[in-house]
């Protein structure tokens, strides 16, 4: 049996290839599935495009391989999305760009180059068709990859069947386009992995199970997992092989279970805003933006339903306990400065805002000098607790979630000795239930019942995605946590303290303010 820690994108991934081939598994998180960082990305489904520039090809490309596998067995999850990157200027960043791709940015020469030249990151078009070109050819696509526009030409989102937008200023006369692939919901997709695991050990007849809230302590040679909530009684396991995907909480958990390690994390933090601004979902169409921000950063600019635009993220380093990430007000200001200054109809403030939330990325530890400049790959690491294997799960994204799971199991296989048996790479992932029909109290209880549902929190954040509906109020948690009073999640006379809980949460983490105070 396997222990898989922490129920994020990549354990789910890795629970998943494992049960496809033949190995029982349990999947334990502190939290819920979906807590840390796959719920707080920019969702999107993407190859790196700005990766190239740091020369990390092999990651490119087998991003672009994952893309294509998503998009042909979870259509239902993903699906493209056309990105246009505005342009200032048709020449510069060249230099600068060779300089990053050799990694010299940082070195003397990149120092010397940058007190010569202050705007020398500041990528032209025709560096930008050039990462475009090599983009393209790495996918293997014979999708066109970039289209002239101009101040004086067609209207520049002419190209999306949307509505156009015209600049009211010439910073940006030129454009670049190409596609990428956007995932609304993360917290629904990785649901979808562990059901689809769940179904798999069920014809296979082998031991699975999913625990929320619940820790893994180490006694002796044993594992037990003791529920946080104090809901369910404490079970012993002892596992053949430990896989530690808790994230950015890696080193804490290694800490925890007094694994002695070095420092392996050194992760950054992203935050993202979602606004309801009608001017600038009107704008977008059905495409999205990725432009440059002044110091260089890319930001997208995405589609989110039919009302809502989301806008991330920065990328800053972060070293204090990954729960406490929130989105400051100075990123929300840095991100508005930029959507208003590609859109400048939205006129958008802060007043915009409906909600925000950051994540904190699992990266490795680095003394990069930049924290974009921190390598976004993956690879597991190796340590043992007594006669146990533990295998961390360092990086890894939500495109190479797959990949990552796959590499996992094949370590694991190879250490149990198991063959292969089966590939995920042409399995469909299925969606469980579908949250586009309205949502019912039929619905509600068939998620509390399926889908590893145990506080008020996962409920409206992680299954029913309700912190981006804009009509989420008092009433409607209360008629949230008396279904899961009814279906015994809590007892009755815990629904005001879970309401409380659950609207301090909300405020704090998302700046969502049920009350309207």
């Amino acid at each position: 049996m396997v222990l898989v820690v922490g129920a994020g994108i990549n354990g789910a991934a890795v629970a998943r290839e494992l049960t496809l081939n033949g190995v029982s598994v349990v999947v334990v998180d502190a939290n819920d599935i979906a807590f840390g960082a796959t719920s707080r990305s920019s969702r999107l489904i993407h190859g790196g495009l700005r990766y190239l520039e740091r020369g990390d090809v092999a990651l490119v490309r087998e991003s672009l391989r994952e893309r294509a596998i998503l998009l042909k067995t979870a259509p239902q999850f993903v699906r493209p999305l056309r990105l246009r990157i505005p342009v200032r200027r048709r020449f510069g960043g060249l230099v600068w760009s060779v300089l990053t791709f050799l990694g010299w940015d940082r070195s003397w020469l990149g120092r010397f180059w940058l007190r010569c030249c202050p705007n020398a990151r500041g990528r032209g078009l025709y560096v930008i068709r050039l990462g475009l070109w090599m983009y393209d050819r790495l996918a293997g696509s014979a999708v066109g990859w970039d289209k002239l526009a101009s101040s004086a030409g067609p209207p520049l989102f002419d190209q999306f069947g949307g509505p156009a937008l015209r600049w009211s200023h010439p910073t940006y006369p030129l454009s670049c386009e190409y596609f990428d692939a956007q995932i609304l919901s993360p917290e629904r997709f990785t649901i979808a992995l562990l059901d689809d695991a769940r179904q798999l050990a069920r014809e296979k007849s082998l031991a699975f199970d999913v625990c929320t809230h619940t820790l893994a302590e180490f006694h002796g040679h044993d594992v037990r997992l003791i529920d946080r909530l104090g809901r369910n009684e404490t079970i012993t396991l002892q596992p053949d092989i430990i896989i530690n995907a808790t994230g950015a909480w890696g080193d804490a958990t290694l800490a925890d279970w007094r694994i002695g390690s070095p420092r392996l994390f050194g992760g950054t933090k992203g935050s993202h805003f979602v606004t309801a601004n009608r001017e600038l979902r009107v704008a977008l169409g059905d495409g999205g933006v990725y432009a440059e921000a002044s110091d260089g950063r890319m930001v997208f600019v995405l589609p989110f339903g039919e009302e809502q635009t989301l806008v991330g993220t920065t990328d800053e380093p972060f070293d204090a306990r990954p729960e406490t990430a929130v989105a400051e007000p100075r990123e929300i200001d840095y991100l508005i400065d930029l959507v208003n200054e590609v859109v400048p109809t939205a006129r958008l403030t802060r007043e915009d805002v409906v909600m925000s939330y950051s994540g904190v990325r699992p990266l490795p530890f680095g003394r990069a000098d930049s924290p974009s400049s921190i390598p976004r790959g993956h690879w597991i690491e190796e340590n043992a607790r007594g006669p146990i294997p533990i295998l961390t799960l360092i990086g890894g994204k939500l495109t190479t979630c797959r990949a990552l799971g796959e590499e996992v199991a094949d370590r694991v296989l190879s250490r149990l000795r198991v063959p292969r048996i089966a590939s995920s790479r042409a399995r469909p992932i299925a969606e469980r239930r579908s949250l586009k029909a309205a949502i019912s109290p039929l619905l509600v209880q068939d998620v509390i019942k399926h889908e590893w549902v145990r506080t008020l929190s996962d409920l409206v954040e992680r299954r029913l995605l309700l912190l981006f509906d804009s009509r989420l109020d008092q009433p409607r948690l209360r008629e949230l946590a008396t279904l899961l009073a009814d279906e015994g999640m809590i007892h009755h006379d815990q629904i005001n303290s879970e309401v409380a809980a659950t609207a301090t949460r909300l405020l704090q983490v998302y700046r969502i303010d049920i009350d309207g105070t």
